[in-house]
Protein backbone atom coordinates (compact mmCIF):
# COMPACT_ATOMS: atom_id res chain seq x y z
CA UNK A 1 0.00 0.00 0.00
CA UNK A 2 1.53 3.03 -0.57
CA UNK A 3 2.73 5.68 -3.29
CA UNK A 4 4.59 4.85 -6.51
CA UNK A 5 6.40 6.48 -9.00
CA UNK A 6 8.60 5.08 -12.13
CA UNK A 7 7.29 1.37 -11.19
CA UNK A 8 8.95 1.41 -7.61
CA UNK A 9 7.77 2.83 -4.11
CA UNK A 10 8.13 6.48 -3.52
CA UNK A 11 7.17 8.40 -0.72
CA UNK A 12 4.95 7.14 2.82
CA UNK A 13 4.03 3.30 2.24
CA UNK A 14 3.13 0.22 3.83
CA UNK A 15 5.29 -3.20 3.01
CA UNK A 16 3.59 -6.44 4.44
CA UNK A 17 5.96 -9.84 3.76
CA UNK A 18 4.31 -12.94 3.57
CA UNK A 19 6.40 -14.11 6.38
CA UNK A 20 4.63 -11.94 9.00
CA UNK A 21 7.31 -9.11 8.61
CA UNK A 22 6.83 -5.83 7.09
CA UNK A 23 7.99 -2.12 6.90
CA UNK A 24 5.76 1.22 7.92
CA UNK A 25 7.26 4.44 6.62
CA UNK A 26 8.67 6.53 3.69
CA UNK A 27 10.42 5.19 0.09
CA UNK A 28 12.70 6.95 -1.85
CA UNK A 29 13.41 5.02 -5.38
CA UNK A 30 12.07 1.79 -4.09
CA UNK A 31 14.38 2.19 -0.78
CA UNK A 32 13.69 2.80 2.82
CA UNK A 33 14.41 5.98 3.05
CA UNK A 34 13.29 8.87 5.97
CA UNK A 35 11.35 7.67 9.08
CA UNK A 36 9.85 4.40 9.42
CA UNK A 37 9.31 1.06 11.53
CA UNK A 38 10.31 -2.41 10.23
CA UNK A 39 9.07 -5.27 12.15
CA UNK A 40 11.00 -8.74 11.28
CA UNK A 41 9.14 -11.74 11.29
CA UNK A 42 10.94 -13.20 14.25
CA UNK A 43 9.43 -10.39 16.33
CA UNK A 44 12.61 -7.91 16.53
CA UNK A 45 11.28 -3.94 15.89
CA UNK A 46 13.55 -1.01 14.66
CA UNK A 47 11.73 2.24 14.93
CA UNK A 48 14.21 5.13 13.38
CA UNK A 49 15.76 7.10 10.37
CA UNK A 50 16.79 5.21 7.05
CA UNK A 51 18.91 5.71 4.17
CA UNK A 52 19.27 4.15 1.34
CA UNK A 53 17.66 0.72 2.78
CA UNK A 54 19.23 0.66 6.13
CA UNK A 55 19.16 1.98 9.58
CA UNK A 56 21.04 5.48 9.61
CA UNK A 57 20.43 8.45 12.21
CA UNK A 58 18.78 8.00 15.15
CA UNK A 59 16.85 5.10 15.74
CA UNK A 60 15.85 2.03 18.26
CA UNK A 61 16.20 -1.64 17.76
CA UNK A 62 14.12 -3.64 20.26
CA UNK A 63 14.09 -7.57 20.38
CA UNK A 64 11.67 -10.16 21.62
CA UNK A 65 14.18 -11.49 24.13
CA UNK A 66 14.06 -7.97 26.29
CA UNK A 67 17.39 -6.53 24.34
CA UNK A 68 17.77 -3.02 22.90
CA UNK A 69 19.32 -0.07 21.54
CA UNK A 70 18.83 3.09 21.38
CA UNK A 71 21.17 5.52 19.65
CA UNK A 72 22.91 6.63 16.86
CA UNK A 73 22.58 4.34 13.29
CA UNK A 74 25.38 4.33 10.28
CA UNK A 75 25.10 2.25 7.04
CA UNK A 76 23.17 -0.27 9.75
CA UNK A 77 25.50 -0.46 12.03
CA UNK A 78 25.72 1.18 15.26
CA UNK A 79 27.91 4.08 15.25
CA UNK A 80 27.95 6.90 17.64
CA UNK A 81 26.04 7.59 21.09
CA UNK A 82 23.87 4.76 22.15
CA UNK A 83 22.87 2.84 25.16
CA UNK A 84 22.37 -1.59 24.68
CA UNK A 85 19.94 -2.75 27.18
CA UNK A 86 20.86 -6.58 27.58
CA UNK A 87 18.58 -9.70 27.60
CA UNK A 88 20.56 -10.84 31.18
CA UNK A 89 20.01 -7.20 31.87
CA UNK A 90 23.38 -5.63 31.29
CA UNK A 91 23.18 -1.97 30.04
CA UNK A 92 26.44 -0.20 27.89
CA UNK A 93 26.24 3.49 27.41
CA UNK A 94 28.51 5.15 25.46
CA UNK A 95 29.90 5.26 22.13
CA UNK A 96 29.81 3.05 19.72
CA UNK A 97 32.28 2.17 16.43
CA UNK A 98 31.58 0.19 13.69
Amino acid sequence: DGEWKAGLPEGRGVYRSPNGGGYNGEWKAGQKEGRGVMRYAEGDVYDGEWKAGLPEGRGVYRSPNGGGYNGEWKAGQKEGRGVMRYAEGDVYDGEWKA
